[in-house]
């Protein structure tokens, strides 16, 4: 697989003061962007740790062009329309699968594991593994891409399914009642009052584990990847044979994919809560 380059990482809330005016102004850009349909002067002056002054006059800078606008009614500042124009060329221009490339292979630089990028497929309520980078091991299986697949099986869809919730969940297992579930696993699927047991476990631990279920001989360890709207999209995590698994190794491969998949989310825009 290609090697793409590094994303920089979203920098964490920091203070402005004693940065270029560049700095200054990307830092608040970014605070602008993460409010909650906009802040005031006051609040981005605490935040940033800058003058009221100089906070005016950075946004007069990012409104001519068309990147913060004000509001008319109320002194709020929000993302303007050159804003969200640039963020869906971006968007347009750069799939996920491809933000993610850098991720798997720093996954499989750390685990030296299959690492995979898993999709939700909301209309069908399945999942279907979009990417993935290779590890130095033979695996003695494929896992097959861009095809529909249970969300009921593997951890790949149990980590996606645990983060389902109402009607959105409901009509995820109702989809999966009569389905043919021939293929995907030697062991059986469980009822319905255990599987809602697993699926909060998985959201307590932050990811899912299985042994066998999807493919046969394979043990699966993914975490949820999210959206700037907290929404689950997908997941991100390992398939190794179970030949070559130990339990042992358990925490430090789902600290590995549960960080990832954290900056992914992070990456797309999602912003985790503190206590998580």
């Amino acid at each position: 697989m290609a090697r793409s380059a590094r994303p920089a990482r979203p920098a964490a809330a920091r203070p402005a003061a004693d940065t270029g005016t560049v700095a200054r102004t990307i830092a608040l850009l970014r605070e602008i962007a993460q409010s909650d349909g906009g802040t005031q002067i006051k609040r981005l002056a605490a935040a940033l740790q800058l003058p009221a002054s100089t906070v005016h006059r950075l946004l007069d800078l990012l409104m001519r062009e068309g990147m913060v606008e004000r509001d008319d009614q109320a002194p709020i500042y929000r993302v303007g329309p050159e804003f969200f124009r640039l963020a869906a060329v971006v968007y347009n221009d750069h799939p996920l699968q491809a933000i993610a490339a850098p991720c798997l292979e720093r996954m499989v630089q750390t685990v030296n594991e299959a690492a995979y990028l898993c999709l939700y497929l909301p209309r069908e309520h399945r999942m279907s593994f979009a990417s993935y980078c290779e590890c130095t091991h033979p695996l003695g299986y494929r896992v097959r891409t861009n095809e529909p697949q249970s969300l009921l099986t593997g951890a790949s869809g149990r980590s996606i399914l645990a983060w389902l919730a109402g009607d959105e969940l409901q009509a995820a297992l109702n989809a999966e009642a009569g389905a043919d579930t021939t293929g995907l696993g030697a062991k059986s699927l469980p009822g319905r009052r255990a599987l809602l047991q697993d699926l909060a476990a998985i959201r307590v631990r932050g990811y899912a584990l299985s042994f066998g279920r999807r493919i046969p001989g394979a043990v699966g360890i993914f975490a949820p990847v999210f959206n700037a709207s907290g929404r689950v999209i997908g997941s991100l995590g390992f398939t190794i044979p179970e030949h070559r698994y130990r339990h042992r190794s358990e925490g430090e491969i789902a600290a590995c994919a549960r960080r990832f998949a954290a900056e992914l989310s992070a990456n797309l825009g999602h912003r985790a809560l503190a206590s998580a």
